[in-house]
């Protein structure tokens, strides 16, 4: 008992600081997220490729590109060009001119400005950089498209966005009153700051370990709380009596009626860095990805000839796909995505994946195995409709027979697989998704109710947290005189 008391008092005079801040944080969190440019509004905003311009086939740009196997391969619009954009399998990017087979070098900062200034139809104020890192791009996804122009504008929201020196796509964007609420919200209850965050692993395991002492200093305060209470009632007092007074007797008797909220809610918090070290990871191994293909980008780009490519004249995007041993245009549209195949290497036909290619398709991911049946998902569904990262309406889900019950969830219209759960990434989607956000059926979409709890436990919390904190730093005072 005595090893646990050092435990709670020691690790709770640093732990609780982080405990109020994550509470607080967190509130702000649910109303205000992380800055994010989504897919939708960044190709609604790219222009169509001009397609009279298309010279240089998909063929051609990859050797161009000198990569032995692109993991995937898209065309875009950069300044009235077409330009090719082949994405290796070690997170590098090549740009090839579609018009001319050369490979582009970093453009200045004027032709950013441009590109932001044509995104936005706004008058730009300066542009900063190139910068490979600030707050709003720490994020690992954007490595390979490092480093950024950052863009800023003459306007009462104070935008701010980021272009790609690789690529010249607007991969970020940012309000004012976005950053400052995230700077209360996200940077804080994520520990983000960019010079701990642009170094992953650092992050990863400096999160992870807070996160985990949390979870034990949690434990330990709620068995020494418990304890103290059996002793009372054993000397026939009231259960809720403490032996406390003062900040300690607050900190005891809200322990006793949040410390359990407080327990799940750290648990949760370190499971959401798990990051396989516990649980099963969503998504495919690079093998399964390649089985599921069939054929590799480099073979399916033989079949897409430049007339064929032109055929589809109006698009924001278009990227070379495979799925089943076919290769297939996956055409990126404002409204939406659009599938081709192609027809004699000359022209492209508009078409749609059949649950039947899906799900043979996965058989070869995954051999050995087999497809015990195939659903789309449901308005309400458990597992794909969550309250933060729901699959998309056009989602089929299949079952195989392997002993960890395994569920692929495929994209019927991009032909994309988005994740994949097993019985350990189904405990886990409650165990985090459930605990942490209380994502849980006939609660997250029942709202104000979902906020109402949410926001009275954070509270509580919240209040809980401070008391330690004042504790803790009437002890260190004490130790002091």
């Amino acid at each position: 008992m005595r090893f646990l008391v050092l435990i709670h008092r020691w690790m709770g005079i640093i732990l609780c600081l982080f405990f109020s801040i994550w509470f607080l944080s967190g509130a702000v969190l649910i109303y205000h997220p992380f800055p994010s440019l989504s897919q939708d509004e960044r190709l609604a905003r790219s222009a169509n490729v001009d397609y009279s311009k298309i010279l240089i086939s998909p063929r051609e740009a990859i050797s161009a590109a000198n990569i032995s196997e692109p993991d995937r391969l898209r065309l875009i619009d950069l300044e009235g060009r077409p330009i090719f954009v082949i994405h290796s399998f070690d997170n590098t990017i090549i740009t090839i001119g579609g018009d001319n087979g050369k490979k582009l070098s970093s453009f200045t900062n004027e032709a950013a400005g441009r590109i932001a200034e044509r995104f936005s139809n706004k008058p730009i104020s300066h542009v900063d950089g190139p910068i490979e890192y600030d707050q709003w791009i720490v994020h690992q996804r954007l490595d390979a498209y490092r480093p950024f122009f950052r863009v800023h504008f003459k306007d009462v929201d104070s935008t701010v966005l980021y272009v790609s020196v690789r690529t010249g796509e607007v991969l970020q964007k940012t309000l004012g009153a976005e950053r400052t609420w995230s700077y209360f919200g996200a940077v804080v209850h994520w520990l983000y700051p960019t010079v701990l965050r642009k170094d992953w692993a650092l992050w990863d395991q400096t999160v992870w370990w807070i996160s985990l002492l949390g979870v034990i200093t949690t434990i330990a305060g709620l068995w020494l709380g418990a304890y103290r209470l059996r002793i009372l009632k054993q000397a026939k007092q009231y259960f809720i009596s403490s032996p406390f007074n003062g900040w300690l007797w607050g900190h005891h008797i809200l322990g006793i009626f949040i410390g359990l909220f407080v327990l799940t809610w750290m648990l949760s918090g370190w499971l959401s860095m798990d990051h396989g070290r516990i649980f099963s990871q969503p998504h495919p191994h690079q093998e399964q990805v390649s089985n599921y293909r069939g054929i590799s980008i480099t073979e399916a780009s033989e079949s897409v000839s430049t007339d064929a490519l032109k055929t589809i004249k109006s698009f924001r995007e278009a990227e070379i796909i495979a799925v089943g041993g076919k290769a297939f245009v996956l055409n990126k549209i404002k409204n939406g995505l659009q599938l081709y195949e192609p027809r004699n290497n000359q022209s492209l036909s508009s078409t749609e994946l059949t649950q039947t290619q899906v799900i043979e398709a996965v058989g070869h991911a995954w051999p050995g195995l087999n497809v015990i049946s195939a659903e789309r998902l449901k308005n309400n569904d458990f597992y794909g409709k969550l309250r933060s990262g729901s699959l998309p309406d056009s989602t089929l889900r299949i079952f195989m027979n392997d002993h960890a019950q395994t569920w692929v969830h495929v994209n019927m219209e991009s032909g994309e697989i988005l994740s994949t759960m097993d019985r350990s990434r189904r405990l886990y989607r409650w165990l985090f998704n459930g605990l942490h956000s209380l994502d849980f059926p006939g609660l997250t979409n029942h709202r104000p109710l979902w906020d109402i709890l949410i926001l009275t436990l954070l509270t509580l919390g919240f209040i809980f947290s401070i008391t330690g904190v004042i504790i803790g730093w009437k002890r260190i005072f004490y130790l002091k005189n």
